[in-house]
């Protein structure tokens, strides 16, 4: 019988090839690099670059054009990237929906405050956009109590601090860092008062003992004026222009400004966020979660 197949990504050549491959593909496009997809499927730069050529040797055309340090998609790359999206999305869509019928409940995602105001709104949306059939139930805790409820099964993943103290065994593994400031009223003047009022998290928290370690080093007088185990509680002294808080510059907005060594006040230093995942977790359903979110800090680190 003839042939009748077309040539070029659009000729069914799909049907061979390798979810793995087609994920590695997005994941270089999304990241913008070899090594920023290495990050998101957790893989070598070399294994990124050997898959890549197995694309290309599949459906015989280059995928990738180098210009200078970057790397754009050649026509050929671009036709097979909406196709590779479209593939990935409907067995994606079908597993989440069978797993969620299976399991019988939404993806139970859990982060601090400060990540909830930093971060929820942007990877709900991109996410709810590619999963539209998944329900998420999020909740808020201390990093430490969440690490609790990843080992007894109340959360399936959860973002947290790097560093905090729980009961799991695994080490922390950051996907984002970013500053940590002294948040504090524009055109206030809580930041040149002595002793400096201060609105802090509990006594376990990170950020406080950072906070505390960088004021006693500088010699400047304190006083905790409020100590909050939400972001709320902080942020009633340090909008009323009663306290500063220290707290991620990510949270920032609105009237709240960073103060530092410029207004008088010390760094603090970074922080680390940790993406952590229950082990009584539903793998499939968890997974698409824990991708998707990694894949965002990637793309938010890489720009």
């Amino acid at each position: 019988m003839p042939n009748h197949a077309r040539s070029g990504p659009d000729s069914g050549v799909l049907l061979g090839l390798d979810n793995s491959l087609l994920r590695t593909l997005m994941a270089v496009v999304d990241t913008g690099s070899f090594v920023g997809a290495a990050r998101t499927v957790h893989r070598t730069p070399s294994a990124i670059s050997m898959q890549m050529k197995r694309l290309e040797t599949q459906i015989r055309q280059p995928i990738f054009v180098h210009q200078g340090r970057s790397i754009m998609l050649t026509p050929a790359g671009e036709a097979l990237l909406t196709y590779a999206r479209r593939a990935l999305g409907i067995a994606e869509e079908a597993i989440v929906r069978f797993n969620r019928l299976s399991h019988g409940r939404a993806v139970r995602l859990g982060m601090t405050d400060e990540y909830a105001v930093a971060f929820l709104p942007s990877v709900l949306a991109s996410y709810t956009a590619a999963y539209p059939l998944v329900e998420i139930s999020v909740t808020c805790r201390t990093s430490s109590t969440m690490l609790r409820m990843l080992d007894e099964g109340e959360l399936d993943v959860a973002l947290v601090t790097a560093g905090a103290t729980g009961r799991t065994g695994s080490p922390d593994t950051a996907i984002h860092r970013d500053r940590l400031v002294w948040a504090g009223l524009a055109h206030g003047t809580a930041h040149l008062r002595r002793p400096l009022a201060v609105a802090a998290g509990p006594a376990s928290c990170i950020w406080r003992k950072s906070a505390i370690d960088a004021l006693d080093a500088a010699g400047i007088s304190y006083q905790i004026a409020c100590t909050s185990e939400n972001l709320a509680g902080q942020l009633a002294l340090v909008v009323a222009g009663l306290a500063v808080a220290p707290l991620p510059i990510a949270t920032l907005s609105g009237e709240l400004v960073p103060f530092g060594p410029e207004q008088g006040l010390p760094s603090i230093g970074y922080y680390d966020v940790a993406l952590r995942r229950s082990p009584h977790a539903p793998d499939d359903l968890t997974s698409t979660v824990v991708d998707h979110v990694g894949a965002y800090f990637a793309a938010r680190q890489s720009s």
